[in-house]
């Protein structure tokens, strides 16, 4: 899921992976090769250098989101 004002500045921008259980999202946040391979993507991707380092990345899980927002991904992010 992304979101973002990134025609304003490139660095105006969020991504945020999804994944199914806290478990798994907790072994993600502290998975620095899966950051530094995930960052690397916007330059493969040719996103503009110098909004790179802004560029937010997150990740959240189903099991939270059902628990704190009746399952409401929108209503969770907002």
């Amino acid at each position: 899921m992304w979101y973002g004002a990134y025609y304003i500045d490139p660095r105006h921008l969020v991504f945020w992976i999804c994944v199914g259980t806290d478990s798994e999202k907790e072994r993600l946040r502290s998975d620095e090769q899966f950051w530094t391979s995930a960052r690397g993507l916007l330059a493969e991707y040719a996103y503009p250098s110098e909004g790179r380092d802004g560029v937010q990345l997150g990740v959240e899980s189903q099991e939270t989101v059902a628990r704190e927002a009746n399952g409401n991904w929108w209503l969770y992010m907002k």
